[in-house]
């Protein structure tokens, strides 16, 4: 037997996890979930949209709560079609980098990389559009009538770092919410307006991380 056909059989019989590629960016987690049921992709346990610096890459990381629904689900998704286009569909043995560390997810290691960009899904989301040295307070006093997530030692509000050598106009910030309403009210409020509603001023863009 050829051995990369070994080696694929080899991750059917034991993965856990697919890797679509392939999904409109503009998809969220629950549009994924309920293209997955009417498709009658079984077994799945988990979605989680892949961000590379907490923007949507296309890309998308389903959990399976058995390995035995793993090739049904590759032929399924293969097969057909999703969210009204082809997916790439790949079993794949998750590597550790790629799993959340509850206890470490706020200090943003991963710099918005990664299954959910690497924070809480739903109740998080990303603010960018600011002027390039904004701080902390000017979006606290943007987000000042909202719920904001309170867990002792964690800053609700932290700066976006840029990639090593990249250089920004703009500031990113994640923003983390009391409730996946409350982050679903910021994006309603802020998403497409002007940065304090001044002639000239940048646009203000605010996305939830699913």
């Amino acid at each position: 037997m050829n051995r990369s056909v070994r080696a694929t059989k080899d991750v059917l019989r034991d993965a856990t996890h697919i890797m679509l590629r392939g999904v409109p960016t503009a998809t969220t987690a629950g549009d994924l979930k309920r293209a997955l049921l009417q498709a009658d992709v079984k077994g799945v346990a988990g979605v989680e949209l892949y961000y590379k610096h907490f923007r949507p890459t296309g890309k998308a990381i389903l959990t399976l709560t058995l390995p035995d629904y793993a090739r049904d689900a590759v032929h399924r998704l293969e097969k057909g079609t999703i969210l009204g286009v082809t997916l790439k569909a790949e079993p794949i043995e998750v590597p550790q980098k790629l799993r959340i560390n509850p206890a470490t997810h706020w200090q943003l290691e991963a710099g918005g990389d990664g299954p959910s960009a690497g924070v809480s899904p739903g109740r998080s989301v990303a603010l960018y559009g600011l002027p390039g040295k904004s701080s902390i307070e000017d979006v606290q006093s943007l987000v000042k009538e909202f719920k904001l997530a309170k867990v002792k030692g964690h800053p609700p509000i932290q700066t976006v770092p840029l990639p090593e050598k990249k250089f920004s106009m703009i500031s990113r910030f994640c923003i983390h919410l009391e409730s996946e309403s409350e982050a679903q009210r910021l994006v309603r409020t802020l998403h497409m307006t002007p940065y304090r509603s001044q002639d000239g001023a940048p646009t203000l863009k605010a996305e939830i991380i699913y």
